[in-house]
């Protein structure tokens, strides 16, 4: 089992849709990457009974969260609440790279 991990080995770009990829994963949590092209998006999606935080490494992005939207930069932390709708866009000139965190799926 691998402890440690450096997070620029996991960054990566899919022409046709943002890319995403998980670093550890146990029964209780999920660490992954999720990185967006400028102009990407993470469409509207919300994540039954499981929370979700993002923490912004490298880039700029607007984020909606319920009804809230903000402009996020690096060094940022956003947390989506378990039942409630949120969504990401790359609104900046770079890659936007975000360290995700949450709970797997069941099952």
């Amino acid at each position: 089992m691998r402890y440690f991990t450096d997070y620029r080995d996991h960054v990566g770009s899919s022409p046709t849709r943002f890319f995403k990829t998980t670093l550890f994963q146990s029964p209780r949590i999920l660490v992954g990457m999720d990185c967006l092209e400028p102009g990407q998006s993470q469409e509207a999606h919300v994540h039954t009974g499981r929370d979700k935080c993002y923490f912004v490494i490298e880039g700029t992005g607007t984020f909606t969260i319920g009804e809230e939207t903000c402009k996020v930069s690096e060094d940022m932390v956003v947390w989506a609440p378990a039942d409630v709708i949120h969504s990401v866009v790359n609104t900046g000139s770079q890659r936007l790279v975000m360290l995700i965190g949450m709970a797997p799926e069941p099952g």
